[in-house]
């Protein structure tokens, strides 16, 4: 314990400037995303396994608390995604990194993530204040064209993964285990941005919390290109999620004891998770009894 308590201090005081700074923010954005994805990984599988836990729960979302902490989650998913597509074309174009474009995308992002943040923030925040939120029916319009939607959504997503597939590779690797999940992280982060950013979009900003119900999440798994979207967000952003927390356990542990029960314990999360959320899905809502 003393050992993990004096890497974690090396890391947060050596004083690296801003780079060491945004690799420490870009950290705990993603342990941030990934705690709330747990939970809600979790908590939305009860609609096939406990559907009146999962009312209760929805009258929680709908708190003002809930819906401010839910924001700055939003911050923080935003972030991660932005600095990783900056770690990503530096990754990619090693003959052109310096200091000075290193600093000019730090500062870039920053500016992204924060522009992008403050419409978004305000639209959620409104939803406290606003009794008259949207509320999905089966008459919406909007759902006629989901599975459209949902099509283009998994096209962006797997054409970023093809262009980078296709792109220079300027550093030859070995293939192994870490370098296949070097790639898996850089490749599922890419398909992750309009997948998760489009579940942000219309779950968080454009129904808001307070419209999610029972209900609600049987009406948009009514259609297959929802359930087809859900599970996709499951298999990329819950292994993208884990094998960095992996990754974060092997940096900050040194015992090579505990580093491997703490891969076999994350490996066991991942397993027992996916395969909790991935019945849910296919399972549907439950009607309560």
């Amino acid at each position: 314990m003393a050992t993990l308590v004096s890497s974690i201090q090396e890391k947060v005081l050596y004083r690296g400037g801003v780079g060491h700074f945004m690799f420490i923010a870009h950290r705990l954005a993603g342990l941030g995303v990934l705690f709330f994805l747990v939970t809600h990984i979790i908590d939305t599988s009860w609609v096939a396994y406990w559907p009146e836990g999962y009312a209760a729960a929805t009258k929680i979302y709908a708190t003002p608390p809930f819906i401010v902490g839910e924001t700055f989650l939003v911050a923080a998913l935003l972030f991660h995604g932005i600095n990783g597509l900056k770690l990503i074309y530096l990754d990619r174009n090693p003959e052109k990194w310096s200091k000075e474009l290193e600093a000019k995308l730090n500062v870039a992002t920053i500016v992204a993530s924060v522009l992008i943040w403050l419409p978004a923030a305000y639209v959620m925040l409104s939803h406290i204040w606003d009794d008259g939120h949207k509320v999905v029916t089966d008459s919406n319009p909007e759902l006629g064209w989901i599975n459209v939607g949902i099509l283009l959504l998994l096209g962006v997503g797997m054409a970023g993964v093809w262009g980078m597939s296709k792109g220079k590779k300027s550093i030859n690797v070995p293939k192994n285990f870490e370098t296949r999940m070097y790639q898996f992280m850089r490749y599922s982060g890419v398909m992750l941005l309009p997948l998760a950013y489009g579940h942000v979009l219309i779950k968080d900003i454009i129904h808001g919390a307070s419209a999610i119900n029972l209900d609600y999440v049987a009406l948009y798994w009514g259609t297959w290109g929802w359930r087809l979207y859900d599970m996709a967000l499951l298999a990329f952003a819950f292994a993208h999620g884990m094998n960095g927390l992996k990754q974060v356990a092997e940096d900050y542990i040194h015992n090579p004891k505990l580093v491997r029960m703490a891969r076999i314990a994350i490996l066991a999360a991942w397993v027992l998770i996916t395969a909790v959320g991935a019945y849910a899905i296919i399972a549907g809502v439950q009607e309560i009894a």
